[in-house]
């Protein structure tokens, strides 16, 4: 099925013939994002969340042994001292602890109050709901194909950047 989107197809002239050209992948996965950021703002904003508090969050509560920050500022490529910000915030409003790690004294590790397990929950409710909506003119074969692609984009980034 051929849809139509605006900005995927440009028409312009070029040499004095006018010729369809169609945006980069860049530019459509910064497309993508900046549609899908701006729905989870909207959907998080009830909980006092934004996407970037919840993705910790998630990744938090997925990692069994719990997390450094110094982890989760590598996970996230963001510098030491604005994943310590982001998780004072999220420790403010009790959705985060942090605790000493037995083995290594000098380590805390962070975890999920149980208050960040319902937030979460909750959130996650939220969030499955945005993906069915946005997801809703794939097939499941076309969503998976999906992920994998993106995966195999991050992977590629991750590469080049080390």
């Amino acid at each position: 099925m051929n849809i139509r989107i605006p900005d995927i197809e440009n028409k312009v002239l070029f040499l004095g013939n006018l010729i369809t050209m169609k945006p980069r992948t860049l530019y459509l996965i910064k497309r993508a994002e900046i549609e899908t950021t701006s729905r989870m703002v909207k959907a998080l904003e009830t909980y006092g969340l934004t996407p970037i508090q919840f993705t910790v969050l998630y990744f938090v509560n997925d990692d069994p042994a719990d997390l450094s920050s110094a982890q989760l500022s590598r996970r996230f490529s963001m510098t030491p001292q604005s994943m310590n910000e982001l998780v004072s915030v999220l420790e403010k409003k009790k959705l985060l602890k942090k605790t000493t790690d037995q083995s290594h004294k000098r380590s805390l590790r962070i975890s999920l109050t149980a208050k960040g397990k319902k937030v979460l929950a909750d959130c996650n409710g939220v969030m499955d709901s945005l993906e069915a909506t946005l997801l809703k003119s794939l097939s499941a074969a076309e969503t998976n194909t999906l992920r994998n692609l993106i995966g195999k984009i991050l992977a590629s980034a991750k590469e080049t950047s080390t």
